[in-house]
């Protein structure tokens, strides 16, 4: 036992006993203080004196699992807490940006870690408490269409109940093409930080704390404290500010090591010199007064505890949330790995010209124009300058009313229904954007600028808003369409415009197909639509736009929805006659089939749960129409994929079935390029996403990510929103 006393064993009591006539419960913790012959001696809390232990009472955890439970004080719940060893390893491993349920008074609430710090608590085992500081995601339910609201809550380990570990891809790097320059880090912090190679020792809970805190020590931008929406300009890369020059123009001389292709909005990322990696998008390029290098701002993917709002040396360029703006050389920012290519791109040695003006730009179509068609779609719509441009955060919007509306008519009907609240907006979407863009194939940024400013909110003139904020203010507030979802949960009728999925994470799902993980989430829920949807998208499990559940998931081409439909003719999983029994448990069960939601006739239902490891199960009869004279196989009801909206930093893309045709799919990126002020909108036709959607996961699940075409790693891996429309319900 030698070195007790210098490294401290702690651990948690897992069997009661008594010494000294004082009783020690389970879930007490202490720490070995040395060893007497062949007599384990320890400090337990609660016990003003050292007492003996024996081994068999009690279990040796890390230190740092000590200081998770310590923070407890329920000591019951410590001993439940350890004895579930799949959650605890969880909560252990757990870094900031990694997603909880948390179990309150009021109910279960999903989180997302934000913070890892020390408690105070005075206690005699000389260990600080772990405490996490989460913010709540406000999960809507189905009537509410208005905005995601968020809170902060502080909590500890005991009130976490499910701990989804993010897994994030490391950057594909090239020693010779990705080196950063670190030369002017010295100057980025007052003190010095160790690197991760000299953090001996440290946990990955440990790792996740300390990365956070120290990746934030090297901004010395000061932080401003008033509201920058109301005390403060907006600068753009393009506004004199006092004290400072303006941006080099495109065509000057760049400094030595900088990237020639880095502009403002260009996704980068910085190395800093603690080895931390954070990502983020160039708000503004400049060279601050004192300086006599070109600086860029950028605003980051997330927080960070000492960035701040766009504010440098008491002086603002850009405007964005708090501790999410950092200003660094531009020298030592690159393109974000995570969306380059295999080729880099050609940097054009001579200045190019902005497109253009003309007058078909400013064209409005009063004539109602048919979606494209699939043998005119690639003479149209590929290309340079195709589609909807993008300008100043529209991503969201432009990516959304290309996917609704270029290739289908789905949602035609919302463009001519009479009774909406603001006919100017109906007709503005319809007359400026949708037939233009399926008549001459593309519209420019003002006519979006010009229904973004009809939307009601100041917010949506410039502001990053997310595809289903559009999609509720568009059809609810505005148009005051009827929801297109109906979904029954017990006895009440839920009404949406978009389904959410939300279901616990299962290690086992390596890359999950959209078929089931909404049929999990609708059985987690108990939940079945009340009748087919026209039109259904769906929401990936994951929160905002960093926290992915998945690193992978599999679109699938059908979306088969009869086993979800209340009231419909379903068939027995075992013999195909009709079913009237549905069990959630069964689903998980790996001796059954996987995938198909498990629903069994009476006598089915009797064999399949009568085995002793299903006795348990909760089974429950559904209603179903009876005296139906149909024989098997009942028909189905499938919805078609026509599109996938995509993000993995800040931006919106979207992927669009343009025919029937396997290999008829289109990449559309309203902002793929720019020059001067102007964006550049681009179409890409893609045909092999088409072999890659008809791959089994098994195949996908044990593919390399690197070894994934850059189209297909992109649906994959940043999957938003799935668009499924039913074929017998499109207008043309």
């Amino acid at each position: 036992m030698g070195g007790i006393e210098k490294d401290k064993h702690y651990f948690i009591v897992t069997k009661e006993f008594t010494e000294n006539r004082k009783k020690v419960p389970k879930g007490s913790l202490g720490y070995l203080s040395r060893s007497e012959a062949q007599e384990l001696v320890a400090v337990v809390e609660q016990c003003k004196k050292v007492i003996k232990v024996k081994k068999e009472d009690f279990k040796e955890i890390s230190k740092d699992e000590a200081e998770l439970l310590l923070e407890i004080q329920d000591i019951n719940r410590r001993y439940e807490l350890i004895q579930d060893e799949k959650l605890f390893k969880s909560i252990s491993n757990l870094q900031i940006n990694d997603i909880v349920k948390v179990q309150r008074s009021s109910g279960t609430l999903v989180g997302i870690v934000k913070n890892i710090k020390n408690s105070t608590r005075e206690n005699g085992l000389k260990l600080q408490g772990s405490l996490f500081q989460v913010e709540l995601v406000d999960r809507q339910d189905h009537k509410t269409a208005g905005k995601k609201s968020f809170k902060y809550i502080s909590i500890h380990a005991g009130d976490i109940i499910f701990a989804s570990n993010t897994e994030v891809e490391p950057s594909r790097t090239n020693d010779k093409e990705t080196k950063l320059y670190n030369d002017d880090a010295k100057n980025w912090s007052k003190s010095p930080v160790e690197s991760p190679s000299q953090q001996v020792g440290l946990s990955p809970r440990r790792m996740g704390r300390e990365k956070s805190n120290e990746a934030s020590t090297p901004f010395l931008p000061s932080v401003s404290t008033s509201d920058p929406s109301k005390n403060s300009k907006h600068y753009s890369s393009k506004t004199p500010i006092p004290g400072m020059s303006t941006p080099s123009s495109p065509g000057a001389q760049f400094a030595e090591s900088e990237n020639p292709a880095l502009e403002v909005e260009s996704m980068v990322e910085v190395k800093l010199h603690n080895n931390a990696v954070v990502y983020g998008v160039i708000r503004w390029i400049g060279t601050p007064g004192g300086h006599d290098s070109r600086w860029a701002g950028i605003e980051l993917d997330y927080e960070l505890n000492d960035a701040n709002d766009g504010t440098f040396e008491k002086n603002r360029y850009f405007n964005c949330e708090q501790n999410k703006a950092v200003f660094i050389p531009l020298r030592n920012c690159k393109p974000d790995a995570r969306f380059c290519s295999n080729a880099p791109k050609e940097i054009p040695n001579s200045p190019i010209q902005a497109p253009v003006k003309t007058a078909q730009d400013n064209l409005t179509i009063k004539e109602d124009v048919p979606p494209v068609r699939e043998d005119e779609a690639l003479q149209l719509m590929k290309g340079r300058m195709k589609g909807i441009q993008g300008h100043y955060n529209s991503c969201y919007l432009d990516s959304t009313i290309f996917s609704l509306f270029t290739f289908t008519s789905v949602l035609d009907s919302i463009l001519h229904m009479p009774g909406g609240k603001d006919e100017k907006i109906q007709r503005v979407l319809r007359e400026d954007i949708v037939n233009p863009l399926r008549k001459t194939g593309v519209v420019n940024a003002d006519k979006v600028t010009k229904l973004r400013k009809l939307l009601g909110c100041d917010t949506f003139i410039s502001a990053e808003k997310d595809p289903e904020e559009f999609i509720n203010v568009l059809l609810h507030e505005v148009l005051a369409v009827d929801p297109l979802l109906k979904i029954r949960s017990g006895q009440k009728i839920q009404e949406s415009y978009c389904y959410q999925i939300i279901l616990e994470r299962d290690e086992k799902l390596n890359v999950p197909t959209v078929q089931l993980l909404l049929e999990r989430s609708f059985l987690s829920c108990d939940l079945k639509f009340e009748e087919i949807p026209v039109c259904l998208l769906v929401q990936m499990p994951r929160f905002g736009k960093q926290f992915k559940m998945f690193t992978k998931i599999m679109p699938s081409l059908e979306l088969d929805i009869t086993d979800l439909l209340n009231n419909a003719l379903r068939q027995c999983f075992i013999c195909g006659e009709v079913a009237e029994y549905e069990c959630a448990q069964c689903l998980l069960d790996p001796t059954l089939n996987p995938g198909a939601i498990k629903q069994y006739c009476y006598v089915c239902n009797n064999q399949v749960h009568s085995h002793k490891e299903r006795k348990d199960h909760q089974f429950r009869k559904f209603p179903y129409p009876r005296d139906v004279a149909v024989r098997s196989p009942f028909p189905r009801h499938r919805m078609e994929l026509f599109a996938v909206l995509c993000i993995e930093t800040s931006h919106y893309v979207s992927f669009v079935k343009y025919g029937p045709g396997k290999d008829s799919w289109l990449f559309f990126d309203s902002m793929a390029d720019r020059i001067g002020d102007e964006n550049i909108p681009e179409i890409t036709d893609c045909p092999q996403i088409g072999d890659y959607l008809m791959m089994s996961e098994d195949k996908l699940a044990y593919t390399d990510l690197k070894q994934l075409d850059g189209f297909a790693k992109r649906l994959f891996c940043d999957a938003y929103m799935c668009m499924y429309q039913s074929p017998r319900m499109c207008l043309y």
